[in-house]
Parts: C-alpha cells; sequence; structure tokens
C-alpha cells in the first residue's frame, strides 16, 4: 500500500520532533548541619582505591590551621553549616563553616590561591569566617553541590607531616581561551569531584563557645548519598 503525502510528512514530523524531557532529581530533605560526600564526575580520572563516596574532612597543618582532605565515616567526618543571613544566602555572600577546638570555635572553608597559579586554589578550614560565596548550590538548580566548581581532589605531600602524602582537596578555575576554548584546568594526576551536602544533626554549642549559630542556615541535603541510584536521574 502506498502511503499518502500527508501520512508520511506526519511521520517525519515526529520523527523530527525531540522528546519532551521531564527533569527529575533526587529528593532532599533540610537540615542546618551537613557532612559533604565526594562524587567523582569523571571515572576515568578516579583513583584506586576509589574515592567515591569518602568525606570531606580537616587535616591540622598548625595552630588554627587546616587543609581540607578526605576521610571514610568512621573518620568523624567534619559537620558544617552555611552561615549568614537570608539575602548573603541569596546574594552568594554567605559562608561555610565547622565548629573545632576548645573552646569551640568558627573554622571557614576558604579557597586560597596557589603560589605560581593563575587557576588553582587549595582548599582550607582555618580558624574564621571562610571565603564568602562557597556555599551549596540552591533552585533553580536541580542538584545540590558545593560552588564555585570545579573542586578537584589530589595526591600532595604535606610538609607539616615531613612529606606524608594525603588526599587533598583543591579547586580549578574554569577559563576561557582567546580561540572560545572553555578550559577546565584541571591538573594532571587529580580527580574532578562535586561534594555532596548530606543531612547530619549540629549539635547545640556548649556555654563559652565562640561559635555561634545565630545565622545557621536551612540548606537542602540528601539523606544518604551513598544510596542514590543516580541513573534514575537527570537531566
Amino acid at each position: 500500500m502506498l502511503a499518502s503525502a500527508a501520512v508520511l510528512a506526519l511521520v517525519g514530523a515526529a520523527a523530527a520532533s525531540p522528546m519532551a524531557v521531564v527533569p527529575n532529581y533526587p529528593p532532599t530533605m533540610q537540615s542546618t548541619g551537613f557532612r559533604l560526600v565526594v562524587n567523582v564526575t569523571d571515572k576515568a580520572r578516579d583513583f584506586t582505591p576509589s574515592i567515591q563516596n569518602l568525606y570531606i574532612n580537616t587535616i591540622h597543618v598548625g595552630a588554627g590551621l587546616n587543609q581540607v582532605g578526605l576521610g571514610t565515616k568512621d573518620n568523624n567526618p567534619s559537620i558544617w553549616y552555611q552561615n549568614g543571613t537570608a539575602a548573603d544566602s541569596r546574594f552568594g555572600a554567605s559562608t561555610l563553616i565547622t565548629d573545632q577546638g576548645t573552646p569551640l570555635s568558627p573554622y571557614g572553608l576558604s579557597l586560597v590561591k596557589n603560589e605560581g597559579s593563575a587557576t588553582l586554589s587549595t582548599a582550607r578550614a582555618d580558624g574564621g569566617l571562610g571565603t564568602k560565596g562557597v556555599a551549596i548550590s540552591h533552585f533553580p538548580e536541580g542538584y545540590r553541590y558545593l560552588v564555585p566548581e570545579t573542586y578537584v581532589v589530589c595526591n600532595e605531600s604535606l610538609a607539616y607531616y615531613q612529606g606524608t602524602h594525603f588526599l587533598v582537596l583543591e579547586q580549578a578555575a574554569t577559563t576561557v581561551s582567546s580561540t572560545g576554548q572553555i578550559e577546565k584546568n584541571i591538573p594532571e594526576g587529580c580527580a574532578p569531584v562535586r561534594l555532596l551536602p548530606e543531612c547530619a544533626t549540629l549539635e547545640s554549642l556548649p556555654a563559652g563557645s565562640y561559635s555561634s549559630h545565630e545565622f545557621a542556615i536551612d540548606t537542602d541535603c540528601y539523606p544518604d548519598v551513598a544510596s542514590i541510584n543516580w541513573s534514575l536521574y537527570g537531566p
């Protein structure tokens, strides 16, 4: 049977029309406290053993000084909170803090530019409020993760530990070349990651603490990052 020109035209139009894609994202809860979990975004650059689903923690490197590194959930990973007013959160001026020391004091996550590099910064958690704008993404972004991206995990020696190697967190700034090419600037041997908030209880502060939770912001977070089947979600 010969199909009419009208029918063929309809079939061709249907084949050419893209299917509607309905966004679908993993469910979140809200908590003032959360841990940060590693999600490797380029599996070909992962370490052996894998760093997938490890937690962000701090590495003591001096009085009131910490680099940010990785550990398992059994290593008592740091609990963080976003600190600032509602306006700070809305306009990217909040900071990310973990309480440490005796008495408990604010240690803010900061990005410190590496000497001799225009794009790479070391993540630190030194005493203080940290770098403004280091925060968890929010609506209309569908996923929740730490910004600014791209974070990378690198295997580096630390002078404080006589050259012992640690998996440490850094941030690689994306740039645009003179030809319009987007450059991720991920160092060789480092793994690009997203840091996902996993809900955790932010404990009350004991009397005499220097920290304050007065401006701790309720944050979207995932109940259990390791249990998320990412293939079910997108785009």
